[in-house]
């Protein structure tokens, strides 16, 4: 027997909450009541009572959260909501005070999914209980739309399942589909009876929520049945102890009955769940039998399946490629191709101490003095930037143009621009202020600095500069949102392309910081981000908002930024880290990430 005593040196917890206050809807009686009650009551059963009223969306998912925390270490983990409560689709919403409901599309992004409430308790060693008094009927159910233009959602809440749970308890104040009363007294006809029964000693957890189900049904004459669905321990328990009963008899040991196992079951039953490990097991233990080789096929298939959302969960070149190394004869082979193409970067030649002569035809024009000019890797928007030219940038060789896209050579980068931004023939270049003669500085003799496609660390390193370099002239410099240095465009001895203004320095001694910052002590420059694909983009910008608390909610952001310190859905972001945010989702829309 298994007596939850408030003697025992146990952990309890309860999060308790009374939604009465309703912004959009009409005020309830009696949650708060129902909640301070309770409340008092768990206190005096040494449970840790979390009790809170009238919470909106924001403060709701908080006190989930910090009650979350908490529940992972009790031994008994109890929520109880009193207020509105909503089924929408199959699933059942806890709605807050502040919500508007005026769609189904918008009612799920302002409701708590009761499936959140339910792994709040999943955590506790030997109970967890989820107790709703939230049956009370849809205040929004005449102003809502739902999806399928229909009006209207359905009373009460919808059934939960529980098949494979352990140690779970869920009571509705009132059976599926239907709903509950608020209360003519101080308190709701369910809150009443559970306040009666929930510390009567020696009541077995059972036969508690029995006593709670006929006190309902008795104080509203029948109109209204409390509903449980749980998977409980095999020991009985007990929130109030009884004395001591006296010691059952040992029961006497029987011969367990002969196990008779019939193979196609175990095989029909595996490939019905999709179960990996019991397919496996069922051709281990029976290799010959005449479903094996349908079972080896589905094998495959399923492992086919988990390494195809692994590879699109990575996202990456590499990833791209083992797949179809493994799976050539994929059905997902041409996305695998797809997604490999817009994510391969084109070769970069390798460094021989020169490029392409700066002696071409062409020029860039029409570009602001403050913009830069792409190079994508195919002719249109669609395609991916692989590097940029400065607004004055001249000496480009033209490869072809088609459909006003021409590919073009600029020392040590190739790619394709915007035929409208090039000219041919002779002209004077633009001038730039910051333009001129500098010398490398900042690496050690005998090293080399890095020459990159573009102006940032996220382009490839197309070239370098020897530690010893002079007379390095600068066209342009573009300066970038959290940078203390800008990006010169550069062109020394043949070499082309962009180096970071931490390492130039000109013959007053000056270094191209820029223009909104004041100079700054000079930092080495980033190491260049590898990849560069829409996951790299993706954890550069969710990392800005994990900085500031962001409390992430999919499975995904979970998995990559702890949400143990999180405290905003709405985090606040200096105008740097906004404009680095910007930059981000502008290279994933350019992407097509």
């Amino acid at each position: 027997m298994f007596c939850l005593s408030p003697a025992l040196a146990e952990k309890r917890m309860a999060l308790v909450i009374g939604n009465s206050a309703y912004s959009n809807a009409t005020t309830l009686a009696n949650p708060r009541n129902d909640a301070r009650a309770l409340a008092d009551k768990l206190t005096s059963m040494q449970f840790t009572v979390m009790l809170h009223e009238d919470l909106d969306g924001q403060s709701f998912r908080i006190a989930l959260g910090e009650f979350s925390e908490e529940a992972l270490n009790a031994d008994i983990a109890m929520v109880f909501y009193a207020g509105h409560g909503i089924e929408m689709a199959g699933q059942n919403y806890l709605i807050p005070i502040d919500a508007r409901m005026r769609s189904e599309a918008t009612a799920q992004f302002e409701t708590i999914p009761l499936e959140q409430v339910l792994d709040s308790v999943r955590g506790a060693k030997k109970l967890g209980m989820v107790l709703l008094d939230a049956c009370r009927d849809n205040p929004f159910a005449n102003s809502m739309q739902r999806k399928d233009g229909t009006r209207a959602v359905k009373r009460g809440l919808s059934p939960v399942p529980v098949d494979g749970e352990r140690g779970l308890l869920i009571s509705f104040a009132a059976e599926a589909g239907s709903t509950a009363d608020d209360g003519d007294t101080k308190h709701s006809p369910y809150t009443e009876a559970l306040l009666e029964t929930i510390d009567q000693p020696g009541m077995e957890i059972n036969r508690l929520f029995r006593a709670v189900r006929a006190k309902v049904r008795e104080k509203s004459g029948g109109r209204q049945v409390p509903i449980e669905y749980a998977q409980l321990p095999d020991q009985d328990i007990y929130l109030v102890a009884a004395s001591a009963p006296p010691p059952s008899p040992a029961p006497v040991a029987q011969p367990a009955p002969p196990i008779i196992e019939d193979p196609l079951l175990l095989y029909i039953q595996a490939s019905a769940r999709r179960d990996l490990a019991a397919l496996e097991d069922f051709l281990r233990r029976y290799p010959d039998h005449i479903r094996a080789a349908d079972a080896r096929r589905l094998i495959e298939d399923l492992k086919e399946g988990q390494a195809w959302a692994a590879t699109q969960a990575a996202d990456s070149a590499d990833g791209y490629d083992a797949f179809l190394a493994a799976y050539p004869n994929s059905a997902n082979a041409s996305r695998a191709n797809d997604r490999l193409a817009a994510l391969r970067p084109p070769p970069v030649p390798e460094y021989t101490g020169s490029c392409t002569p700066l002696n071409g035809s062409m020029s860039v024009t029409g570009v602001p003095p403050d913009d830069t000019l792409f190079l994508r890797q195919g002719g249109g928007t669609g395609f991916r930037a692989v590097g940029e030219l400065a607004f004055n940038a001249t000496g480009l060789h033209q490869v072809g143009c088609a459909n006003n896209w021409c590919e073009v050579v600029y020392g040590c980068m190739r790619g394709y621009a915007a035929q409208k931004y090039l000219r041919t023939g002779a002209g004077s270049p633009p001038f730039s202020t910051q333009q001129g003669k500098y010398s490398a500085t900042g690496f050690a003799a005998g090293t080399r600095i890095p020459v990159l496609s573009g102006p940032s660390a996220q382009y490839a390193a197309v070239s370098e500069l020897p530690a010893e370099a002079t007379d390095i002239w600068v066209s342009d410099c573009d300066s970038k949102p959290g940078d203390p240095y800008a990006w010169c465009n550069v062109s020394w001895r043949n070499v082309a392309g962009w180096v970071y203004g931490g390492y130039l320095v000109d013959g007053l001694g000056r270094q191209p910081f820029a223009a909104s910052q004041p100079a700054p002590v000079p930092q080495p420059v980033p190491a260049p981000v590898t990849g560069n694909s829409c996951f790299d983009l993706w954890y550069a910008r969710n990392a800005i908002f994990a900085e500031r608390g962001y409390c992430f909610t999919s499975a995904e952001g979970k998995k990559w930024f702890d949400n143990s310190q999180c405290h905003t859905s709405a985090p606040q972001l200096s105008s740097a880290e906004t404009a680095e945010v910007n930059a981000i989702k502008a290279r994933e829309k350019a992407q097509g990430c």
